[in-house]
Parts: C-alpha cells; sequence; structure tokens
C-alpha cells in the first residue's frame, strides 16, 4: 500500500534498571496500514516484543539479562522465599 496515510505506527519498548542506578531500553517500531486486521498487527508486536527481548538479553549487566529471561516456572508454581531462620550464618 503506498498511501502514506493509511500507516499506522505501532511501538514496543522495554525499560529495564541495571541495578546501578541505570536503565537499558530497546524499541522497535512497526509501520502497519489501516487494513491489517487486529491478528496480522498482533504477530507484528510479538515479533517486535522478541526482537527487544533478545537485543535486551545480550547485556553486560546480568539484572537487565535476567529481568528479560523467562522464568520456567509460572509464578504461582515457584517455590516460596527461603525462611531467613534457617539460612545459615
Amino acid at each position: 500500500m503506498s498511501d502514506e496515510s493509511a500507516r499506522v505506527h505501532v511501538a514496543f519498548r522495554k525499560q529495564v534498571s541495571d541495578g546501578n542506578y541505570g536503565s537499558e531500553s530497546a524499541e522497535v517500531w512497526l509501520d502497519v496500514f489501516e487494513d491489517d486486521d487486529d491478528a496480522a498487527i498482533a504477530v507484528r508486536l510479538e515479533a517486535a516484543r522478541r526482537l527487544v527481548h533478545a537485543e535486551l538479553a545480550k547485556s553486560p549487566a546480568w539484572r537487565v539479562r535476567d529481568a528479560v529471561t523467562p522464568s520456567e516456572l509460572p509464578p504461582d508454581q515457584l517455590p516460596p522465599p527461603d525462611d531467613p531462620e534457617d539460612l545459615p550464618l
């Protein structure tokens, strides 16, 4: 489609703290067209999300990498935190 007015800009951006009073971010902007259906736009946004997370996963800061690495367990199945009284001194 060549009509410039038919374009819509969609963005996915993620900003993550590096744990040292700084942050890193990555952003992808997409051009979609008004006649694209919601499913096509959702597929493009999912691709943008993967690209942003893949870029942040290359960070030298482990906290940034950890923030964009999905947990293998759903949050409701994560083990409870250690009891502080059970930790070695």
